[in-house]
């Protein structure tokens, strides 16, 4: 979300309640498209708006603690705080869990897998589709989702950009203070994770590993698209986190195929459909 909206408690609160009738729309929408067995109800919509969520949710949440409980090494001290459990780490925020995931480069984008599993399946289980043509359903609303939030995320930062820019300022320039003494807001202002984190920064990405190594070729061939991140980044800072991330680290070398083949895709199956409306004699 954006920065400006982020500091005004019912600020959040008006964009989540705007935002879920839209996702409820996008539901709608989507599954009348995919599904075979006719249109969609809006309380079907909102019934499957928040078993997707809380699927999503879980499944993200947990692999990605179990993920970073699977990647502590002792012998490094990069482990979680004594008695540190699961109801620790569903409070801490979504950066620094991905920050922590980070330490083993990949192990972050994992949890997305998962998560775009568990919404495929309860999108078959609620619409009784082929799990294949489920994923490509969530996929769609995922998109359409995403697209939604940066776009109310720039109707909020529109109107109260204003009134909230002063204290943005302020922030960040305190957020650079804290960097220059070496220190960090998302750490002292949390209780759990943020030893782990700045362990993780200490010791770095193992130089024996080849995957770690590859990953650090690859950073330094991709901070030579850092100028057009930068043209990008008016746009993008509106994106979820998740989304800002993986693009800024090269992912849209891999987006921009995948939404290209996706769309066309999406083309055919219309096309086909259509032909099928066309033969069938019923119709006529």
């Amino acid at each position: 979300m954006i920065p400006e909206v982020e500091q005004t408690s019912w600020m959040i609160a008006a964009y989540w309640i705007l935002m879920f009738p839209v996702a409820v729309l996008v539901v709608l929408r989507v599954t009348n498209f995919w599904a075979d067995d006719g249109e969609g109800t809006v309380l079907e919509a909102v019934r499957a708006v928040f078993l997707m969520g809380l699927a999503v949710f879980l499944a993200y949440d947990l692999s990605g603690y179990l993920f970073a409980r699977l990647t502590q090494m002792p012998q490094l001290g990069f482990v979680f705080p004594e008695g540190y459990t699961y109801w620790n780490w569903i409070q801490e925020s979504l950066s620094l869990k991905r920050q922590v995931l980070g330490f083993v480069p990949t192990i972050r984008y994992l949890p997305v897998l998962f998560a775009v599993t568990a919404g495929g399946t309860v999108l078959m289980w609620l619409w009784e589709m082929p799990f294949r043509q489920a994923v490509l359903a969530f996929i769609c609303q995922i998109i359409l989702t995403v697209f939604a939030m940066a776009m109310l995320s720039l109707v909020f930062s529109f109107f109260v950009g204003v009134r909230e820019g002063a204290t943005a300022t302020q922030r960040r320039d305190q957020n650079t203070e804290d960097r220059v003494f070496g220190k960090n807001d998302a750490s002292s202002a949390l209780s759990g994770l943020p030893e782990m984190q700045d362990r993780a920064r200490e010791i770095g990405l193992q130089k024996s590993s080849l995957l770690n190594w590859a990953w650090e070729q690859w950073q330094t061939v991709n901070r030579l698209f850092e100028p057009m991140y930068a043209l990008s980044r008016p746009v993008t800072r509106y994106l979820p986190l998740p989304v800002r991330d993986f693009l800024h680290g090269g992912g849209w070398l891999i987006a921009g195929p995948a939404l290209a083949i996706f769309g066309w895709y999406i083309w055919r199956v219309r096309q086909q459909r259509y032909r099928n409306r066309s033969s069938d004699p019923i119709q006529s």
